[in-house]
């Protein structure tokens, strides 16, 4: 019972501030799509709107993950913060640099600097996540584990389904997952040559576009472990730290990387049908998976604070 009030108060009382700008943010963002449903479809501007809210509630996020690997007292440790707080520092790089490829050049193909910021994101938010799960000895029971499973199972399948059989509107399929995790803009401009595009870029950012290609083409099989690793982690994370001193954090989390998961799939499937335009209403699971990463870092801070807190008092008596 104690540690479930811990956790309440975590949540409650010693994150006020963090509760405050996660939850407005997520405010901010649910108010946009409304408005634009209501009264912008086919607005120029709204996708930009889109890359503004998901970059900051990414950066967001990475400032509390980060302050939350710089307490000695943290509960799940330095190192698993640290790792998260870099995937969502990365994820946050991925969508500048889409911004600026599209906004100051007018690139709304492919950004090979951009899928590779998108992939280091999803290493370093498995590592984190691994270093949260695999030093814990977790003994589950049969619904547990079957729980686990399943959920994996099911996600793993619906990965790889929606990656290799659904229709490719790209060259190939190979790079089809690596091109449209790269995409950050409605292809506008139909017909555009290449010729006419390049006269615009810089001839450095040219050069990276090259080195980087082959790259980013071979890059589909991690967007899929990754998405895999992210589901079957979450499911892990949601039964495994059900109750106790991780309740909130965990849970928190594991419903951000489900967030994650489903604008992932929601993407592969839409860039498959040709159907993808940015500003989709499912977008908005990108910003809440980060909104709801800052917070369980919050949370996890306020909660190890209290308890340390409470250490030292008994410390003292």
């Amino acid at each position: 019972m104690s540690q479930h009030a811990t956790a309440a108060n975590g949540l409650a009382q010693a994150n006020q501030k963090v509760i405050a700008i996660c939850g407005g943010w997520a405010l901010l963002a649910v108010s946009c799509f409304v408005a634009f449903a209501l009264f912008g479809p086919g607005s120029d501007w709204f996708p930009l709107v889109v890359s503004l809210l998901k970059v900051g509630s990414f950066l967001t996020a990475a400032a509390l993950c980060w302050r939350s690997s710089r307490c000695p007292e943290i509960l799940s440790g330095q190192l698993v913060w640290q790792a998260i707080a870099v995937a969502m520092a990365c994820y946050a790089l991925g969508d500048i640099t889409v911004i600026l490829w599209r906004s100051l050049w007018d690139i709304t193909s492919a950004v090979p600097l951009g899928s590779i910021f998108y992939g280091m994101s999803y290493l370093f938010l498995a590592i984190g996540l691994c270093q949260a799960v695999i030093p814990r000895q977790m003994s589950l029971n049969l619904p547990q584990t079957l729980g686990i499973s399943s959920i994996g199972l099911v996600g793993v399948v619906m990965a790889c389904w929606l990656t290799f059989q659904t229709p490719a509107i790209n060259e190939s399929t190979s790079s089809r997952v690596g091109e449209i995790l790269a995409i950050s803009a409605m292809q506008t401009a139909e017909g555009t040559s290449v010729a006419n595009t390049s006269q615009k870029v810089p001839a450095i950012v040219q050069a990276v576009d090259r080195r980087l290609k082959p790259i980013t083409n071979r890059m589909s099989l991690l967007y899929v472990a990754g998405d895999c690793v992210l589901v079957v982690m979450a499911a892990a994370l949601l039964i495994a730290f059900w109750g106790g001193t991780y309740s909130e954090t965990w849970k928190l989390v594991a419903l951000a990387g489900l967030c994650l998961y489903v604008a992932d799939m929601f993407l592969v499937y839409e860039v498959g049908q040709g159907s993808y335009q940015q500003g989709a209403f499912w977008e908005i699971f990108w910003i809440l998976s980060a909104i709801l990463f800052g917070l369980s870092a919050g949370v996890e801070y306020g909660i190890s604070k209290r308890m340390a807190a409470r250490s030292d008092r008994r410390q003292w008596l």
